[in-house]
């Protein structure tokens, strides 16, 4: 092959991997784009899902006073009688797992309208564990909870009460916050830089804040235990006290990577000549 062909050749093979180059690029470059658009939406709903959960905590600790407040209901009961009724069931079985994560209580009953077919209940004594297959119980009912179950003069609780509610959404609501203002940022920062991340990677605070989040989302669980004894307000102080310790972490770790050989992107891309 002459010297020109040679030439002619390595032009050629060199405009193939330009070409090549450039697709990828486009290719990452929409990637980028569209999972930011994607993740600054989903973000979005996530805010949403705290306003409204936020919003609904009111409600539930209203809920919560007036459980507590209710009184057995006089006889007869009036339809809209806001008071605890009782209602007669059977029960068909029952299941007691005792295990260290996720122990399960459950009672299955038969009965008349309202009757739950299973009522998970708070422990096995001082009545699940003594309960058989045939055994007539009497359920109290409050609104659209069965609160507790009596028999032979025994009662005992159930977990079916308006009780931890409050705290419960307020937990999750800052488990979605954290992960929906971290999904809003993360997006734009994605979709309106895509050209650059598809050649350089995603900064290194991307994945610093996504670290933080990921804590920040489990941190809503020690708080709601918090919550139990101090209310929503307790969840919320709980959890902003755990995500500043989370932040300060994350941001001492970041400052330690940092100096002449830290990576300013996730994955730095580089385009061979």
């Amino acid at each position: 092959m002459s010297r020109r062909h040679e030439k002619a050749a390595a032009r050629a093979f060199e405009a193939a991997q330009a070409a090549e180059r450039a697709r990828r690029l486009w290719r990452m470059t929409w990637w980028h784009r569209v999972w930011g658009i994607a993740a600054a939406l989903l973000g979005a709903a996530a805010v949403t899902a705290t306003a409204v959960l936020l919003a609904s905590v009111p409600g539930a600790l209203e809920d919560v006073r007036a459980y507590h407040a209710a009184r057995p209901c006089p006889s007869p009961v009036a339809p809209a009688a806001d008071c605890l009724r009782t209602v007669p069931a059977t029960v068909r079985g029952r299941t007691i797992q005792e295990r260290q994560r996720n122990p399960r209580y459950t009672l299955f009953l038969d009965g008349p309208r309202g009757v739950p077919a299973e009522l998970e209940m708070d422990g096995p004594d001082p009545l699940l564990s003594k309960l058989h297959k045939g055994d007539t119980v009497t359920l109290t009912r409050w609104r659209g909870y069965t609160t507790a179950v009596s028999e032979g003069g025994v009662t005992q609780r159930s977990a079916d009460t308006p009780d931890g509610e409050p705290e419960a959404r307020t937990a999750l609501a800052l488990a979605l916050l954290a992960v929906g203002l971290f999904g809003m940022y993360a997006g734009a920062v994605a979709a309106r830089h895509a050209s650059r991340h598809a050649r350089e990677g995603l900064p290194v605070r991307i994945e610093s804040l996504g670290i933080a989040t990921f804590w920040a989302a489990v941190a809503a669980l020690p708080a709601v235990m918090v919550g139990d004894h101090t209310g929503p307000v307790g969840v919320v102080v709980s959890w902003l006290a755990l995500l500043l310790l989370i932040l300060l972490i994350v941001l001492r770790v970041e400052r330690k990577s940092r100096g002449r050989h830290s990576r300013p992107y996730v994955r730095a891309r580089r385009n061979r000549a």
